[in-house]
């Protein structure tokens, strides 16, 4: 017998909240055993629960209760199947967290398909439960760009799709059911052409005085603080979130244009409407959560600092280089007082190095990246329901990585700091990301080796697996013991790694380097 699988259901967990876990179990004749649970913080273990079970011939799925501790932390969960003489024969591993706030360390889904009569509304849910989504995103949920509630349960939306009000609400309700927030999607500035040509004088024009659209079925709106356009779109937003239990609004805009004007001619500040915009919204919902999305990282001076409760960066080929992907989270976590960040770029699920390098990359540098929804169809269009389907490998990947990203979130998360001046000598090709946290300095080592493209964006061959991987780190306090580990293999356990410490520097020796390790030195107290 083996455990086939093992995950929370829940994306995540509120203070005092029981986590519940379940682990698939293929037995092939009858049996007793055992289940335990192995608990760690961090490297540290911090329980271990056993429970007795019976398994039956085939597949089954065994239900399994831990209390965390009410403070707010995150766990790797390790289970092994124990046969009747108490023998491990099996082992699985997951993670899960404790927040606040999901908005703490936002872990973004989406959903496009609210047609009518859904019979997998909770599949789809709790298939992203076992990626740790913790926020779904609700796409083009909404009857028209400038009503957003439809008036009947059944309505066709603009682009001729026949969706259901009792959909919507059924998918908010599963999805707070498995510990995960309903955000819904709106655009800043955009109706119907109907409501558009109605309301000229509530219009956004370019500067031969021409109104402005968008891919020829919407209008764009003057989205001025004080105009008729932004007073309407609020008091829209209001219904929303009065009509239907959603937990906050994601606001999007559509990164061109870039200026505008009224109808008076006199120029509109878009940058600062958009803020204006959070702004109001902050005042009249204090409650529920925000986000702007900043297109091709613009305007992101003015919505960094606005008050939204992460930072959304859609990134396009404008900015092609992996490096991007580094500068321009630490550019938003530095404007915006270190708030998380969330990442949408579009990959093919057929560029596996890609997409690996890309989370690497995000998750290291203190964000994640929304690419999952729809039964694990993974986000690859700006438009959102042309997402596609994931192999196995990809799937396995992803898994992994999010557990990691999870159970490490100390080391990988918002609330560790950026730490640029920290001194590291890699080898060449190699990449060192550096946070800090009480007590911790982390290094990740991103692996470029033989990487000529280091574009997102363009397809390419994985990187060249290092082995015997040796790196000096300048740290100017006693260390008590320096960890690693890797979500590029099976086991996610931080490890002891080889190193020794002289004249302030600390040489470390790790066994391999795929895409992504993390290496963490826990510090002494003492200065060195």
């Amino acid at each position: 017998m083996r455990i086939v699988d093992l995950y929370p259901l829940k994306g995540t967990h509120n203070p005092g909240e029981t986590v519940q876990l379940f682990a698939e179990v293929q037995a092939e004749e009858k049996a007793r055993g055992a289940i335990q649970l192995r608990i760690y913080q961090l490297a540290r273990e911090v329980e271990v629960r056993e429970f007795p079970a019976s398994f039956s011939p085939g597949s089954q799925r065994v239900a399994l209760l831990w209390q965390p501790p009410s403070s707010p932390a995150a766990y790797g969960i390790e289970a092994r199947l124990l046969n009747s003489a108490g023998e491990p024969v099996s082992t699985a591993s997951t993670a899960c967290d404790v927040l606040s706030s999901w908005a703490d360390f936002p872990r973004y889904g989406f959903l496009t398909d609210f047609s009518g009569n859904r019979q997998d509304i909770s599949s789809t849910i709790a298939s992203l439960a076992r990626y740790h989504i913790n926020g779904i995103q609700f796409y083009d949920w909404h009857y028209r760009h400038d009503y957003l509630v439809s008036p009947t349960e059944v309505f066709v939306d603009p682009l001729g799709r026949r969706l259901s009000v009792e959909t919507i609400r059924n998918f908010i309700r599963v999805a707070h059911e498995q510990g995960m927030a309903a955000m819904a999607y709106l655009a800043v500035y955009a109706a119907s052409l109907e409501f558009w040509q109605r309301h000229q004088d509530w219009a956004l024009y370019n500067a031969e005085g021409r109104p402005l659209t968008f891919e020829g079925f919407l209008g764009l709106m003057d989205p001025s603080p004080e105009g008729a356009w932004s007073r309407h779109l609020r008091a829209q937003c209001a219904s929303a979130l009065a009509d239907l239990p959603f937990d906050g609004l994601h606001i999007d805009q559509y990164g061109e244009p870039r200026a505008g004007f009224n109808v008076a001619g006199q120029p509109v500040n878009l940058p600062q409407a958009f803020k204006r915009f959070i702004e109001d919204l902050r005042l009249a919902h204090p409650s529920a959560t925000l986000t702007f999305n900043a297109v091709k990282n613009w305007p992101i001076e003015a919505l960094a600092t606005a008050p939204q409760d992460f930072v959304y960066i859609e990134m396009w080929p404008s900015t092609p280089h992996y490096a991007d992907l580094y500068r321009i989270i630490r550019q938003a976590r530095h404007l915006s007082n270190s708030k998380p960040v969330v990442i949408a770029l579009y990959l093919d699920s057929d560029n596996l190095a890609n997409i690996r390098l890309s989370n690497a990359i995000i998750y290291a540098s203190g964000a994640t990246r929304i690419e999952l929804g729809e039964q694990e169809r993974l986000l690859a269009d700006p438009y959102f329901p042309k997402h596609q389907a994931i192999l196995p490998e990809l799937a396995r990947m992803l898994r992994r990585y999010a557990d990691f990203a999870v159970r490490y979130s100390a080391f990988i998360g918002p609330a560790a700091a950026n730490a640029p001046d920290v001194s590291v000598q890699a080898p060449e090709g190699v990449w060192p990301i550096c946070r800090s946290l009480d007590g911790w300095l982390v290094v990740h080592l991103i692996n470029m080796r033989g990487l000529d493209n280091q574009r997102w964006h363009e397809p390419h061959r994985p990187p060249w697996q290092l082995e015997h991987v040796r790196f000096d780190v300048k740290i100017p306090r006693a260390i008590k013991e320096v960890w690693w580990a890797s979500p590029d293999g099976a086991d996610l356990r931080l490890v002891p790694a080889d190193h020794r410490f002289q004249n302030n520097t600390v040489q470390v020796s790790i066994p391999r380097l795929d895409y992504w390790s993390c290496i963490a030195f826990e510090l002494d107290a003492r200065e060195a």
